[in-house]
């Protein structure tokens, strides 16, 4: 896991920016879902429309019906009157025809009989005046008698004639106006028809443009959710970029730190050195004149005094080396344990989502120099941050093998010089074990799973 936070920092952005929540599609599907509203409501409305229609026409077709039924009973009517006038009218005419006809038979039998003059012989033939008198008006009420009735049954013929008529005017007038109505119910019918088709058409749209309105809320929900996690996942790369920022000010305070204490010392040793080599020069002409004068072994012992003087200048020296070499490296070594709140790992990889791990404990690991998560388990190890211990449940898992390849591209441990380290989650058997781990393969699933990898080349080690 390579450990450079300004790089880490420009990840996290990039990170960020990839998850960031988009709502276009929520918004689209809103949009379609209140364009089926829209849809919904004016074929609702157009709908209302038609069936007030239907059920207008219906109203005029009841009434139609009404008055087709009193039509019908009128004509039934007019048709028993009809009937009944005809037979009157047969019956008189019968009547008249059958005393036309005994008169004329009377008037024949006279002609036959040459009793042309009967009437008259009846008169004469009369024993007294009073019995001819009588004779002549019985004779006289006859004759009036029979022309008044035939008189009166044309007259009746003509009566019922003349109504015959009047009913056969009416008969024709509601025949008509039977035609008039079933027309009239005829038209309305269609009317209805085609009102209750378009009724059913707009119910068909309503319905279709509802089902499509209840698919796009499923969608829409479903964007939802989508949108939901992403802004989740955004909010917590943010806030894992917050403490990466935060680990990149605090480090680079104090790697600052340590760097100026340390150029302190390297000055203080080099001057140090200094003083001692020229007490080392000195202590070569002390010797040297001891050689020359041979004098007493006093002498002699402080010539071995400063010769061990310069033995230990030389070691100065080389100490003010080693401090120029440490400083140029800037070796600094970290203190055992780590500050509450301070996490000196890159955010989003695997060295953070370790240290988090056990933050979340309590347990809060120092800065281990060069703490690239392959180096974990000698690094970290050497300078007593860590303690090596065996493979269990919960300890931490560190090494370069193809399942620890950590920023590599492959699943092959040359393409990642920086290792991986991660969080036994279980053991099994048969002697794998399990990882719970982030930034695994160049990506950052954050909590990522992995089951049954190798324990061979990795070293497992707890804080101290």
């Amino acid at each position: 896991m390579k450990k450079k936070l300004i790089s880490s920092l420009v990840i996290s952005t990039i990170i960020l920016s990839v998850v960031s929540p988009s709502y276009e599609g929520v918004a689209d599907t809103s949009a379609d879902i209140a364009n089926q509203e829209v849809t919904i409501a004016n074929a609702q409305s157009e709908k209302d429309k038609a069936q007030s229609q239907v059920d207008s026409i219906q109203i005029k077709i009841d009434n139609l019906i009404k008055q087709q039924k009193n039509t019908k009973k009128k004509i039934e009517d007019i048709k028993n009157e009809a009937r009944a006038l005809n037979q009157q009218i047969e019956n008189l005419s019968q009547s008249i025809a059958d005393r036309t006809n005994s008169l004329e038979a009377q008037a024949r039998s006279a002609q036959v009989n040459n009793s042309s003059n009967s009437s008259f012989d009846t008169v004469i033939n009369s024993k007294s005046l009073t019995e001819a008198i009588q004779r002549i008006t019985a004779i006289a009420t006859v004759s009036s008698a029979n022309k008044q009735m035939i008189d009166e049954q044309i007259k009746e013929q003509k009566a019922l004639n003349k109504t015959s008529d009047t009913v056969k005017q009416n008969y024709n007038q509601y025949e008509n106006l039977k035609k008039n109505l079933d027309a009239q119910a005829n038209d309305l019918g269609t009317q209805q028809a085609n009102l209750r088709v378009a009724t059913l058409n707009y119910q068909a749209t309503i319905e279709a443009a509802q089902d499509k309105k209840a698919k796009l809320i499923k969608q829409r929900i479903a964007a939802e959710e989508i949108a939901k996690k992403e802004a989740e996942k955004a909010r917590k790369v943010a806030a894992v970029q917050a403490v990466a920022e935060e680990t990149y000010k605090q480090q680079t305070r104090f790697v600052k730190e340590n760097v100026s204490s340390t150029s302190s010392f390297n000055d203080s040793t080099s001057t140090g050195s200094k003083e001692s080599s020229s007490t080392s020069t000195g202590s070569k002409e002390s010797s040297s004149t001891s050689t020359d004068s041979k004098e007493s072994s006093s002498t002699s012992t402080d010539s071995k005094e400063s010769s061990s003087t310069s033995t230990d200048s030389k070691e100065s020296s080389s100490t003010s080396t080693d401090s120029k070499e440490s400083s140029d490296n800037n070796s600094i070594i970290p203190p055992k344990t780590g500050t509450p709140g301070y996490n000196p790992y890159a955010g989003g990889g695997c060295t953070d989502y370790v240290w988090q791990f056990f933050a979340a404990k309590g347990i809060y690991i120092a800065n281990i120099v060069n703490g690239n998560g392959g180096f974990w388990g000698t690094n970290g190890v050497t300078q007593g941050v860590l303690r090596r211990t065996a493979l269990a449940p919960g300890v931490i898992a560190s090494g370069f093998t193809d399942q620890f390849t950590g920023y590599g591209t492959s699943t092959t441990s040359g393409s990642s010089p920086y290792g991986h380290v991660a969080v036994v989650t279980a053991v099994h058997p048969d002697g794998t074990f399990d990882v719970q781990e982030a930034g695994y393969g160049g990506a950052f699933p954050w909590g990522n799973v992995r089951k049954n990898l190798s324990p061979q080349n990795v070293i497992f080690t707890l804080p101290n």
